[in-house]
């Protein structure tokens, strides 16, 4: 998901600084396909930073063959000529994961035939790059962090989960993050994993916003300037969803018609919604308000980052959010774009 952070700065998906470090079991890998008309060379990198001496393959009658070693789970990536020294188009760049079934790629088309792993890699890394050259927008950035969290859970058996979650780990929700993190996974042990896993213990642990904790209450004013308690309507038998956004955050307004969405969806079989609000002006909150159509309780103390809600719940990046069960239990956080209309659906109906 694409975070505002407290310090102002966009959460930048940054592909260059994209490299599989972890020393694992090196595997032979083999590597042939078919290459553009006039092509003498394919280069063969093992990361997106493409530093040192690649390895090469001749290219004779538009075909090439090329076989080596690399870690295991190691990301391969195969380009034509010099073309992998400028990502300034995904023409004639192809990708794969180091494994022990052999691969073709074709350099004319973009794809690959090989592993499962490596088709989902080839189709993951072919389609951030398309994104990113386009104008960085939250919801191209959320296009991104989408093909990732797919790729990472349709291959759940493989090693490909280590290249992207160290990424997008602070976007993937509870059940992400349990799926993932089974220890018989062949990634588990690695350190590339150390992220995600202190995430989940801290969002299954103790603090305000873990999963398995009761809601804490708080008091705070609505767009009337009546003060509120969450106890009024968390733990009183209803589904409650806690959403904190702000009328400056773009990200926030972006995701807010799918929020409306699941509202006007499930709002009649037992589904609230409480905004908290970050805002420091009023005027700004209450027009936000009324154009984005939030017609569920909205609340705020209009301090900003020093607002109650940001200090009892230790939100740090917004848009954010925390789901109660009918008694007031959380039962997951930050759902955002399709994962929070996935999770409702698995509630309601």
């Amino acid at each position: 998901m694409y975070i505002i952070m407290k310090t102002g700065k966009a959460f930048i998906t940054v592909l260059l600084s994209l490299a599989f470090t972890a020393v694992t079991a090196q595997t032979k890998v083999c590597l042939s396909g078919t290459s553009t008309d006039g092509a003498k060379t394919v280069y063969v990198y093992k990361d997106l930073n493409f530093r040192g001496i690649p390895d090469s393959a001749t290219v004779t009658d538009g075909k090439w063959h090329y076989e080596g070693t690399a870690s295991a789970g190691q990301l391969m990536v195969a380009v034509v000529d010099d073309r992998g020294k400028s990502l300034n188009s995904t023409d004639q760049i192809v990708f794969a994961m180091a494994d022990a079934e052999a691969t073709e790629m074709d350099l004319t088309a973009g794809t690959v035939k090989g592993s499962k792993a490596s088709v989902s890699m080839n189709e993951a890394m072919r389609g951030l790059l398309q994104v990113m050259q386009k104008e960085k927008t939250p919801e191209n950035e959320e296009k991104g962090l989408t093909l990732m969290r797919r790729a990472v859970m349709d291959n759940l058996d493989s090693m490909l989960p280590a290249v992207f979650v160290p990424m997008i780990a602070d976007a993937l929700t509870v059940s992400d993050l349990q799926a993932i993190l089974q220890p018989t996974a062949p990634y588990y042990g690695l350190p590339e994993m150390g992220g995600a896993k202190e995430r989940l213990a801290f969002l299954t642990g103790n603090s305000a916003r873990s999963i398995g904790q009761m809601f804490t209450d708080m008091t705070m004013a609505d767009t009337e300037g009546r003060e509120h308690r969450l106890s009024e309507w968390c733990g009183k038998g209803r589904y409650v969803l806690i959403d904190f956004w702000a009328s400056w955050c773009g990200p926030c307004r972006m995701e807010m018609p799918n929020v409306v969405e699941c509202y006007r969806k499930y709002h009649d079989k037992n589904f609230d919604i409480i905004g908290i609000s970050f805002d420091q002006q009023k005027e700004p909150w209450l027009q936000a308000i009324k154009s984005l159509g939030m017609t569920w309780v909205n609340l705020s103390d209009l301090k900003g980052w020093r607002s109650l809600g940001a200090q009892t719940y230790n939100i740090r990046s917004i848009p954010a959010n925390i789901l109660l069960d009918p008694s007031g239990k959380i039962i997951d956080v930050d759902l955002r774009g399709a994962m929070l209309g996935e999770r409702l659906k698995e509630l309601f109906e």
